[in-house]
This record gives structure tokens, sequence and C-alpha cells, in this order.
């Protein structure tokens, strides 16, 4: 159930982004803080990479559903999700910053 739930996360960011800044919802680093323009665009495509990163998780944890038992199924799926977390983090900092984002 972790690639739905973060699909359903990412597609609720995608359609309700977060409007002004805030402590609560939405990506919080230091540098989408800075402005409300950094703001809006980390949510943005912190979003779409969250929905693609749900996706991919969704269809590994089907596959080794299928091919492992139970509990390898669960550590290889919460594995990749701990590391897919961590790219989101790092392309969307590095999208940033791109634009211009410091």
């Amino acid at each position: 159930m972790m690639g739905p739930l973060l699909l359903a996360i990412g597609i609720i960011m995608k359609i309700f982004p977060p409007r002004n800044i805030n402590g609560f919802y939405g990506y919080r680093t230091p540098r989408s803080m800075r402005s409300l323009e950094a703001w809006r665009e980390a949510n943005a495509f912190s979003a779409i990479a969250m929905i693609v990163l749900a996706v991919c998780i969704s269809c590994f944890q089907l596959a080794t559903y299928v091919l492992l038992d139970y509990e390898r199924s669960l550590l290889w799926s919460a594995g990749l999700l701990v590391v897919g977390l961590i790219v989101v983090i790092v392309i969307t900092e590095r999208h940033l910053k791109t634009k211009g984002f410091n």
C-alpha cells in the first residue's frame, strides 16, 4: 500500500498545492521556503516527482509481491520508498537551483 498511498499524496499535492509558505503542508526545505515563487515551484515539481515515484513503487511492489514472500517484498518496497523519497528531494533541490533559487 506504500505506492498507492504516495500516489494519493502526490495527486492531492498536485490538485491542491499549498498556496502560501507554511510549516505544515508542502515541500518544506530552507531553499523552497525563501520566497513564495520558490515555494510554488518546489511544490509543483515535487508533486509530479512523487507521482512518478509512486507509479514506479507500485509496479515494483506488484512484481515483488508476486515473486517474493511477503516479508521480503515489504522490505524491498520500503527500501525503494526511502531511496525514492531521497531522490525526490535531491532532484527538487537541483531543479530549484537550476531555476535560480539559491
